[in-house]
């Protein structure tokens, strides 16, 4: 990712590549009021969350993301799991779920990744919370924001990312994103 920002990575237990996933260790249950709840009063008119499958197609597999998702933001391309706004909420906003190898997709220090990854993001962190197959990181830089939510278990060839990149415009949902990040499920589509 090249893009400024607030960052907000948690990163949880998930099982090997290729076979059924969960996020954030146990799987949770996903409660939307409380991703609802955060959304600032000034954008409860445009931003409601909803409880959505994703699905990211890659040649004959997929995988499907469930988690709170902002409504009516639409996929534009099946191949990434990537929503944006049909509203104008700033040009480089979006919301996203996916993968990422960083390089060949072959089990490495996850952590050390996730650092080399989002280490830009850092200087700029108003939270860094790292924990056992995990991480959250807060930061903001040249007026955007940045939230994701990685993760990973030990022996994966991939770790898992949940977040945004929002404009000024809409960089109060940070808070919003960071609680619908806490529960996505991941399966094989």
């Amino acid at each position: 990712m090249t893009k400024l920002g607030l960052v907000v990575i948690s990163i949880g237990a998930l099982a090997a590549c290729g076979s059924k996933k969960k996020a954030g260790g146990d799987a949770k249950p996903i409660d939307v009021a409380a991703v609802n709840a955060l959304v600032p009063a000034s954008l409860k008119d445009k931003v409601v969350f909803e409880q959505r499958d994703i699905v990211e197609k890659r040649g004959r597999t997929g995988t499907k993301y469930t988690l709170a998702a902002p409504k009516g933001w639409k996929q534009n391309m099946e191949s990434f799991a990537s929503l944006k706004p049909d509203t104008d909420l700033g040009f480089m906003t979006k919301f996203d779920v996916g993968t990422n190898c960083d390089g060949e997709c072959t089990s490495k220090d996850w952590a050390a990744t996730v650092e080399k990854v989002y280490g830009s993001y850092l200087k700029g962190a108003t939270k860094d919370v790292k924990g056992t197959n995990s991480r959250t990181i807060v930061g903001t830089s040249g007026g955007m924001t940045l939230v994701v939510r990685a993760w990973w278990a030990e022996g994966d060839k991939e770790y898992f990312h949940c977040g945004a990149t929002l404009e000024k415009e809409v960089a109060e949902l940070a808070a919003a994103v960071e609680k619908a990040c806490e529960s996505v499920t991941v399966s094989e589509d």
